[in-house]
């Protein structure tokens, strides 16, 4: 065996042997912890944003967010097909595509990243007064938006690659790199806002040199994971027949999260409808509960891939063990957090900001009533989100987005319907409500058993 093929079987990992609990929790840990310090970094510009800039600068980087989640989640819909393709493939033994896989969709992922990057810079102040954007922070939302898109290519770049690293179970490198990348970021922070008194346009730019330095590291080291694989040295880098096989998963996933995205702008325009304090309030609290849904996000994302694996290998038979596991412990860990959250929710959004009493009140009025509201469903949101896991690992994804965008559009409506009838409150609670309906159409598509029948590999 050679010396490259030896490296590539320690950094990659196989999931279809093994105890299932220890086999996806050993996997999912580290893209938890990934995840976590993106959020991590996340909370702390809001944090340095709110202490340092005040509550008008949260506000508008409250309102920008929405906008640069459609295309974080375009992204990450994107890099989605090519992680379904390779996990499969690597459970079925058929390595040779690898390299060709991964090249194609970074400079197609790069390509978009470019056209997203010129579309705002365009369409930066358009976009925030279509979404409510108070007059008074508009300038600040524009050259919030502006510098945090100097970052999109490596955003698009980096989660194509990182799609690589998950599709072949290696979990512990992209946790390296931003664990590097998060500790740049709070640096920069700390230089472009406190030392050199950017405001919230130098936020944006330590969060984009960032997101450079992960996908240069992240750039450098996979050909490093690639090389035991067989492949022909003068394959075309790009390859039309491999993009269409990816884009089959991606474009549904990437439409869906856009339109997912695209309706958090509205459902931000909502909330910006009632003035800067629960925009700022909002705005705190969204980035506390990203942090605790990382959890079952990135944990989902793990049985996914570890669904994959074993669809590919023919060994259906692990996934329920699997998807019981994965209810138990992430189970758990959601419902320390939804603990957290009930016990300590004026105290969590408190340490967001500094402005006069009566904003303080406010504010964390609004934010401790989200976090506690949304903070009682973890464990739903957790359930939710493995069973229509196993839709995505299979391939099927006709019913990963419908359970996805049931969720959302309930969401929506009840947002858009009733938030200026019944109060601001009801937002929180649409969530939670979403949630639960879907859980319930994906409990009866897992159980109906036809998402069986939708893997890639014959």
């Amino acid at each position: 065996m050679s010396e490259n093929r030896i490296k590539t079987e320690n950094k990659t990992h196989k999931m279809t042997e093994g105890n299932p609990l220890s086999t996806i929790l050993l996997f999912a840990l580290p893209m938890i912890f990934s995840n976590l310090c993106q959020q991590l970094y996340n909370v702390i510009d809001t944090v340095i944003v709110g202490q340092r800039l005040g509550t008008d600068a949260l506000a508008a980087v409250g309102s920008a967010s929405s906008i640069t989640a459609v295309f974080v989640q375009l992204a990450t819909g994107f890099a989605l097909g090519g992680s379904i393709v390779i996990a499969q493939y690597f459970g079925a033994g058929k390595t040779e595509k690898m390299w060709q896989c991964t090249t194609t969709s970074v400079i197609f992922s790069a390509g978009v990243g470019l056209v997203s990057t010129i579309s705002i810079w365009i369409l930066a102040k358009p976009l925030l007064l279509f979404v409510n954007t108070p007059e008074e922070i508009v300038g600040m939302g524009v050259s919030y938006l502006r510098y945090y898109f100097l970052g999109c290519i490596p955003i698009f770049v980096y989660n194509a690659l990182n799609s690589v690293y998950v599709a072949l179970g290696d979990s512990k490198t992209p946790l390296r790199f931003l664990i590097i990348s998060s500790i740049f970021n709070v640096l920069l922070d700390l230089l472009f806002i406190i030392g050199l008194q950017g405001g919230v346009g130098g936020a944006a730019l330590a969060t984009a040199i960032s997101q450079l330095a992960a996908a240069f590291l992240a750039m450098h080291d996979i050909p490093k994971l690639l090389a035991g694989f067989e492949h022909d040295k003068a394959f075309p880098l790009f390859d039309k027949t491999l993009l269409y096989t990816m884009l089959r998963f991606a474009l549904p996933s990437a439409l869906q999260q856009s339109i997912v995205s695209v309706g958090s702008v509205v459902v931000q325009a909502t909330i910006n409808s009632f003035g800067a304090s629960v925009i700022a309030g909002s705005a705190a609290a969204t980035k506390v509960v990203n942090l605790a849904t990382a959890i079952p996000i990135n944990y989902s994302n793990a049985y996914s891939n570890y669904v994959g694996q074993n669809i590919g290998a023919g060994k259906e038979e692990r996934i329920w063990p699997g998807l019981r596991a994965s209810i138990l412990s992430c189970g758990i860990l959601s419902l320390v957090m939804t603990i957290v959250f009930e016990l300590f929710p004026n105290r969590i959004i408190g340490f967001f900001i500094e402005g006069t009493e009566t904003d303080i009140e406010q504010v964390i009025a609004v934010g401790a009533s989200y976090i506690r509201v949304v903070g009682a469903f973890l464990v739903v949101f957790s359930v939710y989100m493995l069973v229509k896991a196993t839709f995505k690992g299979s391939g099927d994804m006709s019913w990963f987005i419908l359970t996805t965008l049931l969720s959302f559009f309930i969401r929506l409506f009840l947002t858009v319907g009733f938030a200026h009838i019944v109060g601001v409150g009801v937002i929180w609670w649409a969530f939670c409500i979403g949630w639960s309906i879907a859980l319930l159409v994906a409990l009866a598509r897992y159980l109906q058993g036809g998402w069986r029948k939708k893997r890639i590999i014959p």
